[in-house]
């Protein structure tokens, strides 16, 4: 009896070398294949068993072609691609590797993948700030690696599952994704382990990002501080946004309003405190500026990006519009300026701006003509940090406004306005307008503090650049 169950105890080890073995080689045999180019990704077809895809090279830059349903190893290193979509992709069966792809922003493309048994490794893709692309996995058992993305994983509380990290919160607490993590070496606010995602080191004062009209109608801060809040989504209308203003008084840092569909800027920039950096990107019905009447001191940035319909309302007094505005720490940024009025009046009492200072018109619209009414009501823009940045607008004649200038800390870009109305800057000064001499004039006067500056004139798309000499 005795001999008996030895014979089937080694029978039985037998069966499970084999069937190891078996499963070794499965995961080990096949072909590798390596892609460089963009033909070759648009013509591959998987054909065969393949232990190993490598697709590289700066010149792909679109991987939704590729036809691969199921590999072992996929290796997508030093690529031009910004968008990891790969439609077909359904699972992966050792590892997948993403890594050095400079340009790449998110992994959004990935809506097959649903299995990875073996590791994924996400490694110096300096641009990356998405990885929610991996939402979709139904079953995830190995190692996640997330180390040196630059941009990736600034921490914020986990309002969605698609933020930052949060993704692998979800992952691990919906028991799909179980294994190894290590986080290292991502945004200089990421976190480094599962415990801290979504958790703010410090008291309540902690950053929000609020994407969608549920995050804004269920969105329970801790305190009535907060220390960036960013608001962005086509469900985002002015009341909505006007809505936080009962939950927030005081915004320390930044806030951002970007890609909704908000009207009016009164009943939030007027009821809540910010404190820092203001910017409006990407908001094409905003009209109303009113709730910045009361503003005379920007802490930080402000930057008014691609809101077309904004109006620039002013008046003499200082209490309409951004037009009460006397110093901005940071940057100003204005583009497209086609909505400022005539005289550059829409920020006639700004004195101060620490950083660049940005006004870039349109080739199609605007009446801007000059800074003469900021300077002649005002007095001017006296002090620039940074570069000053004056071009493309479509109706300009003269430089008047900039006469003030004591301190211009960086380079100087004044190009291609007027052209689009038919008037032009002229070279020298003349009875009724300040031309492109009054910069040799700054430059004379000292008021160009960096050692070596960028100066570039030009008076329309086309023509050379003005030879400071010939300006004397």
């Amino acid at each position: 009896m005795k001999r008996k169950c030895k014979y089937v105890w080694v029978w039985l080890c037998l069966v499970a070398i084999s069937a190891c073995s078996k499963l070794e080689n499965e995961l080990t045999t096949g072909s590798k294949i390596t892609l460089t180019s963009q033909e070759e990704v648009n013509n591959f077809k998987a054909d065969g068993d393949i232990l190993q895809l490598t697709i590289s090279g700066e010149s792909i830059t679109d991987l939704s072609t590729l036809n691969v349903q199921k590999v072992k190893n996929l290796i997508i290193e030093n690529t031009g691609i910004e968008q990891l979509r790969i439609p077909t992709l359904n699972a992966i069966t050792v590892m997948m590797h993403i890594k050095g792809n400079q340009r790449l922003l998110s992994l959004d493309g990935l809506d097959n993948l649903r299995f990875i048994n073996g590791s994924l490794i996400i490694e110096d893709n300096d641009a990356l700030e998405d990885i929610s692309g991996i939402l979709g996995l139904k079953v995830f058992t190995g190692s996640l690696t997330i180390t040196g993305n630059d941009r990736l994983g600034k921490n914020e509380v986990c309002l969605t599952d698609q933020l930052g990290f949060c993704v692998i919160k979800h992952l691990v607490e919906s028991g799909i994704f179980s294994g190894t993590l290590t986080l290292a070496s991502n945004h200089p606010e990421a976190p480094t382990s599962l415990q801290t995602i979504g958790q703010i080191s410090g008291d309540d004062v902690i950053s929000y990002t609020l994407g969608s009209k549920a995050d804004i109608e269920n969105f329970s801060p801790l305190s009535d501080t907060v220390l960036n809040l960013t608001v962005t989504g086509k469900e985002i209308n002015s009341s909505l946004l006007n809505s936080l203003s009962s939950k927030i008084k005081w915004i320390k840092g930044t806030v951002l309003i970007e890609n909704t569909v908000i009207v009016e800027t009164e009943g939030f920039f007027d009821k809540v405190h910010c404190d820092g950096s203001i910017v409006l990107r990407d908001n094409p019905e905003l009209f109303n500026p009113q709730g910045f009447r009361g503003y005379r001191h920007i802490k930080g940035d402000l930057i008014i990006e691609n809101c077309p319909k904004l109006a620039f309302w002013w008046s003499a007094e200082g209490n309409v519009g951004f037009s009460g505005i006397e110093q901005i720490d940071g940057s100003l940024t204005v583009n497209p300026a086609i909505g400022l009025e005539s005289g550059g009046a829409s920020f006639l009492r700004l004195a101060h701006v620490g950083g660049n200072f940005v006004l870039v018109g349109s080739p199609d619209a605007g009446n801007i003509w000059n800074l003469d009414t900021w300077y002649s009501i005002g007095g001017g823009i006296k002090y620039i940090g940074g570069d000053l940045i004056f071009r493309d607008h479509f109706t300009v004649n003269g430089l008047s406004g900039f006469q003030g200038l004591e301190h211009i800390g960086g380079d100087v870009y004044i190009l291609d306005n007027g052209a689009g109305n038919n008037q032009e800057i002229p070279l020298m000064n003349t009875d009724n307008q300040i031309g492109f001499c009054i910069v040799k004039t700054l430059i004379d006067k000292g008021v160009l503090k960096k050692e070596n500056p960028t100066v570039q004139l030009r008076v329309k798309p086309g023509a050379p650049l003005i030879d400071l000499n010939t300006l004397a």
